[in-house]
């Protein structure tokens, strides 16, 4: 912090001879006083202190893990953590969890509180492409459980999927139960066993828009209809008004079955509710890692 201090001095009066000399060399003087001074007197000023400089640190300026790791068929998965604790929250979004979720709030809200973990799907981002034969729900997590291996972020999991996303971390529960201590679920419409290529060109597994090659028509009917049962663990719905099961919200609820903790949460929003209120979304998500951690 810097301080000025003015230094005003009087010039020395001499004796004139003349007091019409006099008079006009003691206003001379005292104007140079006031221009020197200002505007509050005479005596000695100082600046106002510059503001105080902010020295909070970026929770997510330096990641504890930032990195490509090979999975099982030599593939290179990206993976970008940060934090520390447990259970780690592990995001899948539809595709890149590393682009949706590296700057945003809702990561900042959860690092101070236990590590969170993103990731990119195969294709996605800096992940190699997927192999190119039709792929199911067992392949993808099997992707993010030999990712998060090699990468040695160990379990137990508090998974967030969002959109279709959320059918990998159900399907992950179901798998590898002894893994998973909570869900939470932004806006993951249920299953549709009657959808077909021919509605939606990109569920085919060979679409050229479906870098991953999941069969996603085969996706739909297994959640819809042979979807893995959950062990009992607090899961939380969050449903969008304006999302993908907008007006039936109810249908949402099919994610609920068997949890021991079921919420499910309307917020106002689109799809991405996520980034329409991500206020909200931190706060369920916190009230799952309580309740699990």
């Amino acid at each position: 912090m810097q301080w000025f201090q003015l230094l005003l001095a009087a010039r020395p009066v001499i004796e004139m001879a003349q007091r019409t000399a006099g008079m006009l060399l003691l206003a001379a003087a005292t104007a140079g006083l006031v221009g020197c001074a200002g505007t509050e007197g005479t005596g000695p000023q100082a600046s106002r202190p510059p503001p105080p400089v902010s020295t909070a640190v970026d929770p997510l300026a330096m990641p504890s893990v930032d990195g490509r790791f090979r999975v099982g068929d030599g593939r290179l998965l990206a993976l970008r953590c940060w934090g520390s604790g447990s259970p780690t929250v592990v995001y899948g979004g539809g595709e890149s969890g590393i682009a949706d979720w590296s700057g945003a709030s809702i990561t900042g809200g959860l690092v101070s509180r236990t590590r969170v973990c993103l990731y990119d799907h195969s294709g996605v981002g800096v992940s190699d492409p997927a192999p190119n034969h039709r792929r199911l729900l067992d392949d993808v997590v099997r992707d993010l459980r030999e990712l998060l291996a090699a990468a040695r972020i160990s379990p137990p999991y508090l998974m967030v999927g969002q959109s279709g996303g959320g059918f990998d971390v159900y399907h992950y529960a179901g798998r590898y139960p002894g893994e998973v201590a909570g869900l939470v679920l932004l806006d993951v419409p249920a299953g549709q066993a009657r959808m077909s290529a021919a509605d939606v060109a990109e569920l085919a597994w060979d679409s050229p828009g479906n870098g991953e090659h999941v069969d996603y028509v085969a996706v739909e009917r297994q959640m819809a209809l042979h979807r893995l049962p959950i062990r009992r663990m607090p899961v939380t719905v969050i449903t969008a008004t304006s999302g993908q099961s907008a007006p039936h919200f109810d249908e949402q609820r099919v994610w609920l079955q068997g949890s021991s903790h079921p919420v499910q949460v309307v917020l106002d929003g689109g799809h991405n509710i996520d980034r329409d209120d991500p206020v909200r979304v931190l706060a369920e998500i916190q009230k799952v890692l309580t309740l699990v951690s």
